[in-house]
């Protein structure tokens, strides 16, 4: 041992290890210590976690040496790593540790271990001192072995953990080189084969791996001979073949591939480290094969293939890279999908395309022959045919075409019973797979026997009654079946519409001008006539009429189509029994008619024709004890005055038709001025559809007082809206617009929502708002199911309490459904909801709904409470809703006060609410705060 103090040796070592790079550190380190130390052996060690040593420098008597890896088991260095200490022998090692070759061959004697650990304090390595006689150390010297051992404990640690993320980038990059040029292979390829060789050789070429295979076929029904669909094998160029080892091994692969199959995720084997029962293990191992690997080709819930690779080398197989094989194999199995997807819709084009073909020759026999031809060569079938069942006996069918191999065969009778067709009957369509030639109809005379594989399909006519049998026959036996179906069914359809058009034809030219309903000429016939009469050289004025009934929807949905039906027909029977002899009148579809009046050349004349038409309609109309009570809105347009062509009269008095529904009369002759108004009612609802999609309204709101005391009990919303291109646009315009064309509900949630908001924002400025917020609703709000959850959602959404609404309905809006009405009342009443009658005394409520009607308060229209201290009636017409109100246990509301008399007038009758100028006009969200809750 050399006398050199443990600050010199120090120094030496850190003069040494600046000096040299980070490869040669463990090397100088055990040789700078070997000579500081003046021992013979100095050993730096990895630990892995198998407990395997790995030399990284060994210094043995004056030189490096080549050292082998061992298991620490037996060793003195097993005890430095399991005590986590210096472990210090000073004579006699190997009669310590005799099972220990390494002692025995260096003629150690005595032993020193420190572990290497790094910043955690997890051992990797070990620093081990040996010398072939007793060692005796100065007393720094397991200090200085401890800081040295440390020192080399973070080297090894850095090493490690870049060894590490080396292997992970390389990994990722090996990843990605694997799914892009997976990815490429599948954008490329052009058929099934092409693809699962490419992937076979992305396997090998990119993934390291010794080879890669795929058999025709799914476990269970290949062979290796000759059913080899894709592989590449590192040790052979010869595609299409496995070598002779490659043989071995799939043979010893089947049962891995029948896991994976039956799995559905890949299946690992390694022989080296899960040996099994059968030997296998032990084969495998001598064939190299360190890692046997089966990727099921799944997509979609169908199993496609498998994939079988193995690799030689002993890299074990992470999970990480059996997710990366799995992505791999799932991409592969997309990729096949797709190309037989892509296969059966060109063989599905060309059978539309054969059926174009033979849409092209005549129709009848001739054209089923060549559809029957067409459709053998799409489906590269045998045999195919059509046959009708016989009217008279539908056990017997009538074969209609028949092609065998390519050439047309003479037409026979057949019964069904026993034979594939039968089945077909019954369940629309047969596939026999294999074996079929054996239960064809005896009449083909053995003909067909040799016949393995049927599709037949039944052809149905337009009423879905089975009227023939369509079905090609193969002499292979049938795997895939989807196509053919799929094939077989445009060729069905199209033979069943032949045979349909040739049993109907008759008929379909009978009802092709009529109306079947009604019996009256449908719309083709009435634009032929109406044609004629403004192209007629006489050039003669006429007038068109269109009628359409009024609320006629109302009588299907609650007694029904098929009394709708009924009604119809009475009413073109009325509207023919009052015209004059000669006139065409005609149904052009729903509830509109038309008429042509040639002997009206005026508008008095066309008018009294419309009044006598509409007069025909006072009288109830019962069917089955259903009465009717329909009204009729006519339009009249005059030619030429109002029109020269066809098409311009007949929108001229659907124009004129649409003007008399909206002002409630009962005709209207057509003006040019209400083209311009229908343009325009377009333009705005066209505008306020955008604005609800926008939420681009605003509100006002109107105070509810207390006549007594004038102090504020609530208040109205009342929505308003400006739009950029229309400016101000009235409520009772764009209001009447959203009811006429459908929008009045998603108009109202907005008026929820925005009402809500408000709440919302006077709540977190400090203002409380004295009485409920009132929300008018329409009635086909109350239709909608979704009102109350709109509702209580607005409130949650700002979190506002029901309490702080409430609810106003028409009482017209009432009666339109009054038990849903009642229904959903009562649950907004449960959630602490106000609710109001608005305009109540303008509808035709009855007094039994209106005491079930969970109602607060009634609101006095406004109509009433204007002309009462002038009209009588009036008067005495709010004084009874005050007092019903009060019978009712409900309190009132009277609108539109203007003047002190009238409040004055209303106190005295007991009404002691009001709303309307009076007390305050509508104002904006901030004016209303202002003057009144602040």
């Amino acid at each position: 041992m050399s006398p050199t103090t443990a600050p010199e040796i120090f120094k030496q070592l850190a003069e040494g290890l600046s000096r040299v790079n980070k490869s040669g550190f463990f090397h100088h380190l055990a040789s700078t210590l070997a000579k500081l130390l003046s021992v013979d052996h100095a050993l730096v060690a990895r630990i892995d976690h198998r407990d395997t040593a790995t030399p990284l420098a060994m210094w043995s008597e004056g030189t490096f040496v080549e050292a082998t890896s061992y298991l620490l088991c037996g060793t003195p260095c097993e005890r430095v790593k399991s005590a986590h200490a210096c472990f210090h022998i000073t004579s006699q090692a190997r009669a310590c540790f005799p099972n220990d070759a390494r002692l025995t061959a260096l003629s150690v004697e005595s032993y020193l271990g420190v572990p290497m650990a790094d910043a955690s304090g997890r051992c990797h390595g070990i620093l081990v001192l040996m010398h072939s006689r007793p060692l005796r150390l100065p007393r720094y010297t397991k200090e200085v072995m401890r800081i040295v051992a440390s020192l080399a404990g973070v080297e090894l640690s850095r090493q490690i953990i870049g060894h590490q993320a080396d292997q992970r980038i390389a990994s990722k990059q090996r990843a990605l080189r694997l799914l892009s040029r997976g990815n490429d292979a599948r954008f490329h390829a052009h058929d099934e084969t092409s693809l699962l060789q490419s992937a076979c050789r992305i396997l090998v070429d990119v993934g390291g791996y010794t080879a890669a295979w795929v058999l025709h076929g799914l476990p269970g029904e290949e062979g290796v001979e000759g059913g080899l669909k894709a592989c590449v094998d590192r040790e052979t160029d010869v595609s299409g073949w496995l070598s002779p080892k490659q043989l071995l091994v799939e043979g010893y692969s089947r049962e891995l591939r029948h896991q994976a199959m039956a799995r559905r995720a890949p299946v690992v084997y390694s022989p080296r480290l899960d040996p099994d029962a059968s030997g296998h293990d032990a084969t495998l191992v001598a064939l190299d094969v360190a890692v046997l690997v089966a990727l099921p080709l799944a997509y979609r819930g169908q199993l496609l293939g498998v994939i079988t690779l193995y690799q030689s080398d002993d890299a074990p197989m992470t999970a990480a890279e059996v997710r990366l094989l799995s992505e791999l194999a799932d991409d592969i199995a997309f990729g096949i999908d797709s190309l037989r997807h892509r296969q059966a819709e060109q063989r599905i084009q060309h059978a539309v395309a054969q059926v174009a073909t033979a849409v092209s020759a005549q129709h009848g026999e001739a054209f089923l022959t060549q559809l029957t031809d067409h459709m053998a060569n799409a489906l590269a079938a045998d045999v195919g045919f059509i046959a009708t069942l016989d009217d008279q006996d539908p056990n017997v069918a009538n074969v209609l075409s028949l092609y065998v191999n390519g050439e047309r065969q003479p037409a026979f009778s057949y019964h069904l019973a026993g034979v594939p067709c039968q089945d077909v009957l019954t369940q629309r369509e047969c596939i026999v797979l294999e074996g079929a030639g054996i239960r064809l109809p005896v009449e083909s005379n053995g003909a067909l026997s040799w016949v393995n594989a049927y599709v037949g399909r039944r052809l149905d006519d337009a009423h879905g009654r089975p009227i023939g049998i369509i079905g090609v026959m193969f002499k292979a036996p049938l795997s895939e079946t989807k196509i053919v179906s799929a094939v077989l069914q445009i060729f069905a359809a199209r033979a069943a519409s032949e045979l349909g058009r040739q049993r109907d034809e008759a008929r379909i030219r009978q009802l092709a001008y009529c109306d079947a309903g009604t019996r009256l000429p449908n719309r083709t016939a009435f634009m032929q006539r109406l044609e004629q009469c403004v192209n007629a050289e006489a050039q003669l004025p006429f007038a068109l009429l269109l009628l359409d009934l009024n609320h006629f929807k109302e009588i299907n949905d609650t007694a029904g189509h098929d009394v709708g039906d009924l009604v119809l027909k009475e009413v073109a029977q009325r509207f023919r029994s009052v015209l004059p002899t000669g006139e065409f009148v005609a149904r052009l579809g729903g509830d509109e008619f038309v008429i042509i009046c040639q002997e009206a050349n005026d508008e008095q004349h066309a008018q009294q024709i419309a009044d006598t038409l509409c007069a025909s309609l006072h009288e109830l109309i019962m069917i089955e004890q259903h009465s009717s009570e329909l009204s009729v809105s006519v339009g009249i347009a005059l030619y030429p005055a109002h029109g020269q062509s066809a098409q311009a009269l007949l929108k001229h008095a659907d124009i004129a038709m649409y003007q008399a529904k909206r002002q409630k009369l009962s005709t209207r002759t057509f003006e040019y001025w209400m083209g311009h108004a229908v343009a325009q009612q377009l333009h705005i609802a066209k505008r306020l559809a955008l604005a609800i999609a926008n939420h681009s309204f605003y509100l006002h709101f109107q105070p509810q007082v207390d006549m007594r005391s004038g102090q504020l009990i609530g208040a109205e919303a009342l929505c308003r809206w400006w739009d950029d291109e229309l400016g101000d646009v009235s409520p009772g315009q764009f209001i009447a617009i959203a009811e006429e064309r459908g929008m009045i509900v998603p108009l109202g949630n907005c008026v929820i929502d925005k009402a809500c908001q408000q709440l919302a924002q006077w709540q977190r400025q400090g203002l409380q708002l004295q009485g409920p917020l009132a929300i008018n609703i329409a009635a086909d709000q109350f239709e909608d199911s979704d009102l109350v959850a709109t509702l209580l959602a607005s409130c949650r959404t700002h979190g506002v309490s029901p309490h702080a609404l409430s609810i106003e309905i028409t009482e017209s809006g009432i009666m339109a459904h009054p038990d849903d009405a009642i229904a959903i009342t009562e649950i907004l009443k449960g959630h602490g909801m106000g609710l109001s009658i608005d305009d109540f005394g303008t509808g035709y409520s009855s007094l039994a709904y209106l005491k079930r009607f969970a109602a607060d308060r009634i609101k006095i229209d406004i109509s009433f409470v204007r002309d009462m201290l002038t009209s009588d009636n009036d008067r005495i017409i709010v004084a009874t809703i005050i007092a019903m109100a009060k019978t009712l246990g409900l309190e009132t509301i009277a609108e539109g006060i203007e003047t002190k008399a009238q409040s004055e007038a209303l106190l005295a009758m007991g009404c002691t609410q009001a709303q309307g100028y009076y007390y305050g006009r509508p104002l904006s969200a901030e004016q209303f705060a202002k003057h009144w809750l602040t």
